[in-house]
């Protein structure tokens, strides 16, 4: 019996993917079941403030990709000021509309992760939320390398590890010939490390959620 990995993700696909209209009205319905105002949300929300505790200083935040707006009005009522960015003008768009009305909206910008519009050191927090597990290793060294540029210090990410007991039991039904979907890229702590040095950042803390059943996992980062 050999283990079978997932590939890495189609990056090019998966960018035209959200651009489409109908995905985006749907996508909230699909990965959230009918909102994201529900315990999904607030779990991982928490999981944020217990990253970020105790920081001074933080005023500007950008939320990259800001998909539809899941997290803006929490951070809008938090008492930061928030940049919503996203390659999906649909996806952008929906956002905006959570926002509208809000105080504490900067801007919400079009634009790919691996070349963001804004000078050295111009933003406080970088918060990237479901994210990485959709983009190819070469490119997230990339992505951490620009976010470690425009933030002044801090970087938040949310990765998928493997150290799950639902994704071990996928990988042995798909070894043992069951058809069943691997998940896309989780990392080993290991792997995890590289990375995020390789993209000039170091971890400085980590949050998991209900370890080993959830494989979700919240890091601060800050520039090495």
């Amino acid at each position: 019996m050999t283990r079978e990995t997932a590939p890495e993700p189609d990056w090019k696909a998966k960018k035209q993917h959200y651009q489409d209209e109908e995905v985006v009205q749907k996508y909230n319905q699909v990965r959230f079941k009918g909102g994201f105002a529900g315990s999904k949300t607030r779990r991982k929300w928490d999981m944020i403030l217990r990253a970020v505790q105790g920081l001074p200083g933080i005023q500007r935040v950008m939320d990259v990709p800001c998909g539809t707006g899941r997290f803006t009005q929490q951070i809008l009522a938090h008492g930061w000021k928030l940049v919503n960015g996203d390659i999906s003008g649909p996806m952008l768009r929906a956002a905006r509309d959570v926002a509208e009305g809000r105080a504490g909206l900067l801007g919400s910008l079009r634009f790919d992760a691996e070349k963001l519009p804004f000078a050295d050191r111009s933003l406080d927090l970088i918060l990237s939320i479901r994210f990485l597990m959709h983009v190819p290793r070469d490119v997230r060294v990339r992505i951490f390398r620009e976010f470690g540029r425009v933030t002044t210090r801090y970087v938040v990410l949310d990765v998928r590890h493997k150290y799950c007991l639902n994704t071990w039991f996928k990988r042995l039904r798909r070894a043992l010939g069951s058809r069943t979907k691997l998940p896309e890229h989780r990392y080993s702590l290991a792997e995890l490390q590289q990375d995020i040095e390789a993209g000039g950042l170091r971890i400085v803390r980590k949050v998991w959620n209900w370890p080993p059943f959830s494989e979700k996992l919240v890091l601060l980062c800050e520039r090495a």
